[in-house]
């Protein structure tokens, strides 16, 4: 399980979808999130992050490029999943009889459910 602030670090890097630098990471992080963050500050997160296999490194020209190690839908798969174990015993069928609030569920969402039902049938 990632923290809010490395799920914030990932985001910028699978935005970017190739290596990058620590100092451009820097900078794209900031923008993004509206932050001020210091390089010290995000290669802790980084350095830890790596230890957890979230992030990877491959030598740049003069110094290490980062990557994340895990894809986001990997990271949405694994999240869910851990989710679903915790919350519902691992029941698909429960987690929504819950978020449906035992009201009544229109026509479309009973519609869109089958249809993803169905594309799990086919996988």
């Amino acid at each position: 399980m990632m923290t809010e602030a490395e799920l914030e670090i990932m985001e910028t890097l699978w935005a970017k979808g190739e290596p990058i630098y620590l100092g451009e990471l820097l900078d794209v992080f900031n923008a993004r999130t509206k932050k001020d963050w210091k390089k010290q500050t995000l290669n802790t997160f980084l350095f830890k992050m790596q230890q957890k296999n979230l992030v990877e490194t491959v030598e740049g020209a003069r110094f290490k490029k980062y990557l994340p190690a895990i894809t986001r839908e990997a990271y949405l798969e694994d999240v869910s999943k851990a989710f679903l174990d915790r919350n519902f015993g691992g029941s698909f069928a429960k987690m929504l009889t819950t978020l449906n609030g035992r009201g009544k569920t229109d026509e479309k969402e009973i519609e869109a459910l089958k249809q993803v039902l169905k594309g799990w049938e086919q996988e």
